[in-house]
């Protein structure tokens, strides 16, 4: 287990586990990897953005974005996968002074609550896409009811469960009924156990890429919520899901990274091919500039203007730093060019994140209509 010490770093500890989980991921890169999410939780990476009272380091969504690349190094399924509870800790850490006064109780209990689950080793897992939205959370079909009882009930399909049946809670989307919720947005995000009754987590995930994921369908029938996370009309106040999208980006620029270190180590003899390398490097330090550029201008409710630069820094970040995986390894020669190869396995990586985390063609349509200068 690595200590939680004030004076270490978050990149740091990434990089301290980074050998293990490399070999690991070496070993089979199919299988969920339970060692290195113990591995993970135990050095307290995905509750780095809670403040050290709270049992973290008080990281920045800067800081995060840096992780996440290191993290997608030695194991791009792995980043994906602690992603989604280092970006939820990212959100709760906002403070209770960002909810509504009626609220503002409510959510920091919340958030008290969380810091102690995560540091208890609670896995929280993302169960949001549906078939058919294309990504857009408007058109979720998950429907939220509340009870008698005064329990929310959800009833709908999700697709890419990140953790699958490894996860402890899942953080799922699901539009409400002011009847329900007063002062509710269209959709809102629920907490609920990922062993709860009504929860059936199918075995269907054969990923091109990221295959350790486990991102599995889940039929939801009449599932009892722990909680509406955060308070009414939380995902349009609170805008959270820019600070989701920068970690996202970073997880492609590791796989180019990765892939950059893979068949530049040795460095090659070959003038033209060291000129090509060098392009490469370039190419990496000038998006990991861009995204981290970016990633400093998050804040609460950022507005229109910042989440379109969030959506353009991801869609440019993934986009080419998949094709820049493709030229890599159209150059690194036959021992690469093996399915188990690690050159081989960023590929896949790179192309599955480009395809999965969100859809760039609803991207781009996006920006295209947002445009303006």
């Amino acid at each position: 287990m690595l200590a939680m010490t004030s004076t270490t770093g978050l990149s740091d500890r990434v990089r301290e586990l980074a050998g293990r989980i490399r070999e690991r991921e070496a070993r089979d890169a199919e299988a969920f990897p339970a060692e290195s999410v113990d591995d993970i939780k135990d050095a307290g990476i995905v509750r780095a953005p809670f403040p050290a009272p709270l049992g973290g380091l008080g990281s920045t969504l800067v800081e995060a974005v840096r992780a996440t690349e290191l993290l997608a190094q030695a194991s791009p399924s792995l980043a994906l996968l602690a992603v989604m509870p280092l970006g939820l800790a990212g959100v709760y850490v906002l403070g209770a002074e960002i909810a509504p006064h009626a609220h503002r109780k409510d959510w920091a209990s919340q958030i008290q609550h969380a810091a102690d689950q995560y540091r208890a080793g609670t896995w929280y897992a993302a169960c949001n896409s549906e078939r058919g939205a294309g990504g857009s959370l408007a058109n979720t079909r998950t429907a939220a009811v509340r009870g008698g009882d005064g329990v929310f009930r959800l009833t709908g399909e999700k697709i890419l469960a990140s953790s699958g049946r490894f996860a402890d809670y899942f953080f799922s989307t699901a539009k409400v009924s002011p009847d329900d919720l007063d002062g509710c947005g269209i959709v809102e995000f629920f907490l609920l156990r990922a062993d709860a009754p009504g929860v059936e987590i199918m075995s269907d995930w054969d990923g091109f890429g990221m295959c350790s994921t486990e991102s599995h369908t889940v039929h939801l029938d009449a599932v009892p919520t722990e909680s509406v996370l955060g308070f009414p009309n939380f995902i349009e106040t609170v805008q959270p899901l820019e600070y989701f999208f920068c970690l996202f980006a970073a997880i492609s620029l590791g796989c180019a990274s990765a892939m950059l270190e893979e068949l530049a180590t040795p460095a090659p003899a070959s003038p033209a091919l060291r000129l090509r390398f060098v392009e490469a490097l370039m190419r990496i330090e000038a998006m990991r500039g861009y995204l981290a550029e970016t990633a400093a201008g998050w804040r609460v409710a950022a507005g229109p203007a910042y989440a379109a630069r969030v959506r353009r820094t991801k869609t440019y970040v993934t986009q080419e730093s998949t094709k820049l995986c493709a030229e890599l390894f159209a150059l690194s020669g036959g021992r690469h060019y093996r399915r188990s190869s690690r050159a081989a396995r960023m590929l896949a990586d790179s192309f599955a994140g480009t395809a999965l985390r969100p859809p760039l063609p609803l991207a781009l349509d996006s920006l295209t209509e947002q445009f303006s200068l």
